[in-house]
């Protein structure tokens, strides 16, 4: 792809969302570096003049006043050097925003086979994504290292930019930009469709022992519990709650391929016989374990997400006829025994007897009646009204739920 001023700028796809790359006002050497770096992003054939400017608006970097760069018009102080890799995270969160909402975001890494089937390879900022397609790209297709976005029917949409690697250990947020040409990363096929999703967990050899438990000989990988891994999950997706159903579209994609599943390794080069294992199981893994989801009364708020837990509540003991209620709630994911529960923002896993006392919950009860819920559910247990004080009082510290007879707050 030559320098701009040639022909038309190139409109780029990231995952389902266009844009008209120009890159203008630039020098002829940063332009050409740019316009090499999202080669395998530009639609072929696909000009400005195509398409609907709603559809496809300009993405404009140029240079401005006082040696500034202007990006999507932001002005930034930058070296040269430095401008592929802001352009490269402008325009993701800038794509991000317009995708809000309408598909499952997740921050992960994507390969896939060349039937489609495609893994998300989940994990934080900084943690191994994109070393995974960096590595994994060379034998499997690249789909992306840094936003996985599945739609409803979970068809996943590619986002091939430009690969982000950090080039200093001890300045993490200082990042050089290849292009998946140039680091010979095989093209992904069309259309994708999710296989699975896998967290990654790289156990480094300095790691902690309490932190780091022995690996076995090799990469290993491993089923997780659909709540657990869900609780882990929301923190790597993008504003998951303003999708209309937020747990529901999380569930359906983590248990795809037999899932959720967890790859716990040193080197990710080791996992790549894995990894295409998985791949080829496609369907045949089945839809992994069974679950049901509910909305809550508090499931409609506003943009802005604003909503904090309500404030913990220490407490002595509870008197048989202390009442007590869920905390207002916005989602619920249930499965195998146990519950994720979003209140506020904040998503709460609850194991075993606290899920099947919020479950029982449903309004206002005195601490009685909660014991002979659990008892009807569990069946009877000589401490069952120990146990479920004792329950009952970490739901209340954590915030799931709320005490109705203030009278017994310590202090």
């Amino acid at each position: 792809m030559g320098a701009q001023g040639a022909g038309e700028p190139p409109v780029v796809d990231a995952f389902g969302v266009r844009w008209v790359l120009d890159v203008a006002g630039l020098g002829p050497a940063l332009a050409d570096r740019l316009l090499g770096l999202w080669e395998r992003a530009a639609l072929p054939g696909v000009t400005r003049a195509s398409v609907d400017p709603d559809e496809a608006p300009p993405y404009v970097v140029t240079w401005g006043e006082d040696g500034l760069v202007s990006i999507h018009g932001d002005d930034h102080r930058l070296e040269e050097d430095a401008v592929p890799y802001a352009v490269s995270r402008g325009l993701t969160v800038a794509s991000i925003g317009r995708r809000v909402g309408t598909c499952l975001l997740l921050h992960a890494a994507g390969i896939a086979a060349p039937d489609g089937a495609t893994l998300a390879l989940v994990a934080a900022s900084g943690t191994g994504k994109t070393t995974a397609a960096r590595v994994l790209g060379r034998t499997l297709g690249y789909v992306t290292d840094e936003t996985v976005a599945v739609e409803s029917d979970l068809t996943v949409r590619g986002y091939p930019k430009p690969l982000s690697v950090v080039v200093d250990p001890d300045a993490p947020f200082d990042k050089a930009e290849s292009s998946p040409d140039e680091l010979g990363l095989l093209a992904a096929p069309s259309p994708l469709h999710l296989a699975g999703v896998v967290l990654l967990d790289r156990v480094r050899p300095d790691d902690p022992p309490s932190d780091a438990p022995d690996l076995p000989d090799g990469p290993v990988l491993e089923p997780v519990g659909l709540v657990e891994a869900a609780v882990a999950m929301i923190p790597q997706t993008s504003a998951l709650l303003r999708m209309p159903d937020p747990l529901g579209s999380l569930a359906r994609a983590l248990t795809r391929g037999g899932g959720p599943w967890r790859l716990r390794y040193t080197e990710v080069e080791e996992c790549a016989d894995l990894l295409a294992d998985l791949l080829r199981q496609g369907d045949a893994a089945g839809g992994g374990c069974a679950w049901t989801t509910e909305v809550g009364p508090e499931a409609v708020v506003g943009p802005e997400d604003g909503v904090s837990l309500p404030p913990a509540v220490e407490v002595r003991a509870l008197a048989p006829d202390t009442v007590v209620a869920r905390a207002p709630w916005r989602h619920a994911l249930h499965a195998e025994g146990s519950s994720l529960v979003v209140v506020g923002s904040v998503p709460l896993g609850l194991p075993g007897v606290a899920a099947t006392l919020w479950r029982a919950v449903t309004e206002p009860q005195p601490v009685s009646a909660v014991v002979d819920a659990a008892v009807a559910t569990l069946g009877a247990h000589p401490d069952a009204a120990d146990v479920v004080d004792d329950t009952v009082r970490s739901l209340l510290r954590t915030g799931a739920f709320v005490l109705i007879d203030p009278d017994i707050l310590d202090g």
